[in-house]
């Protein structure tokens, strides 16, 4: 039986010695059902947040684990309430509508925690097993000493919140300009919706996510779709990478030697900025060649508020003037490692010896990192603990 929650629960109680069994009790009900039991509406659980942050403290906590890739993300004043908390809102509505533990994983976890010495807590346990183990309040001790202001959230949502702000801010710009548009009487005969709103300043907003390999970038993208409001479409890099019959003999001596990123210009970002519609060929699995007999991925900006560029190569100086927010991922070296090791196996050493190697002269030549709006540091963010 694995120990790790255990170890999550010895963390806890150092940093809140003022715990009582209940506490230990409300800590693995959370970390196997997560905020299962908090079923409310969105508008609710913005009320709550709202009120909760008017009584919050000041000071900047950082999110706690609590086992099971989920954590307690403490609601503050550092937090704005303007742009954070309607976004902390739906993370923690979508983390509700995934919770997935069961009664056996509970009595796993509350097996682990009969090893602490916690006065009380043996006796707390038999009861509270007795009764079927319902949700459990805070004790008043640990109220009073703490002033817990939290909600439970996706360790990995509650991690990238600082990324997901300037996003979530685009998102409400551009849906603010929309409504302060006149109306279509204003629109000329016979000119298409996108023009129209080009015209008066509105346009798909662009962001790209860069980064080092194994840092996330694909997972923040699927983040972004589910939590940031309004329609959006996500391009991968990977359907940019250039024929091997196309690339330069030293193609590997050059920063995105690799990839076709003239064709990117040229079919996402331009069309963008004129409000034309975007259509291009993905790339076939397995080799850098156009699928010519698959569909085409399209693209209408009628249809379309947010543009996601995501890969490695996104942020070359040659297209980083395009977007409006510019995020880059990175993850400690070792991390990185053990991260490729599981995605790739076998063919992790050649992965490492070529792509690793490539992507690192593509950051130093060019700068990436520096070059970004935001460097998120993604180590330990998807940790199961």
């Amino acid at each position: 039986m694995s120990t790790v929650f255990l170890e999550i629960a010895r963390v806890h109680w150092a940093r809140y010695p003022a715990m009582e069994p209940q506490d230990f009790a409300k800590l693995a009900y959370q970390s196997t059902f997560g905020p299962a039991h908090m079923v409310q509406s969105p508008d609710k659980v913005l009320a709550a947040l709202l009120e909760e942050h008017k009584k919050a403290g000041t000071e900047p906590i950082p999110p706690e684990p609590i086992g099971n890739g989920l954590c307690r993300l403490h609601i503050t004043r550092a937090l704005s309430a303007l742009w954070e908390l309607p976004l902390i809102g739906r993370m923690f509505t979508q983390t509700m509508g995934a919770a997935e533990g069961t009664a056996a994983e509970l009595s796993e976890t509350l097996e682990q925690l009969a090893a602490l010495p916690v006065p009380g807590l043996e006796g707390y346990l038999t009861a509270w097993r007795r009764e079927g183990c319902p949700p459990v309040h805070h004790s008043e001790a640990f109220r009073r000493a703490y002033r817990p202001h939290y909600r439970v959230l996706r360790q990995d949502y509650a991690r990238f919140l600082p990324a997901l702000v300037p996003i979530d801010r685009l998102s409400r710009e551009h849906y603010t300009a929309y409504l302060r548009l006149p109306r279509p009487g204003d629109q000329l005969p016979g000119e298409r919706a996108s023009a129209y709103l080009r015209r008066h300043g509105v346009r798909p907003f662009l962001v790209a996510a860069d980064g080092r390999c194994g840092s996330g970038k694909t997972g923040f993208s699927s983040i972004v779709e589910r939590l940031i409001p309004g329609r959006k479409r996500t391009v991968h890099m990977d359907d940019f990478y250039l024929p091997w019959e196309k690339r330069a003999l030293d193609w590997m001596e050059t920063p995105a030697g690799n990839m076709n990123l003239e064709r990117l210009r040229r079919e996402i970002l331009l069309p963008v900025r004129s409000g034309k519609p975007m259509a291009y060929l993905p790339v076939l699995s397995g080799a850098p060649v156009p699928d010519e007999y698959g569909n085409p991925i399209e693209i209408d900006p009628d249809d379309v508020e947010l543009i996601l560029v995501e890969g490695t190569y996104s942020q070359h100086p040659s297209l980083a003037g395009y977007y409006d927010y510019k995020i880059f991922l990175t993850c400690e070296r070792e991390e990185q490692t053990r991260r490729l090791q599981a995605r790739e196996g076998d063919y992790y050493p050649t992965f490492d010896r070529v792509w690793r190697t490539l992507e690192e002269r593509y950051f130093a030549a060019c700068g990436t990192e520096k070059a970004a709006d935001l460097v998120v540091d993604t180590t330990g963010f998807f940790d199961g603990t």
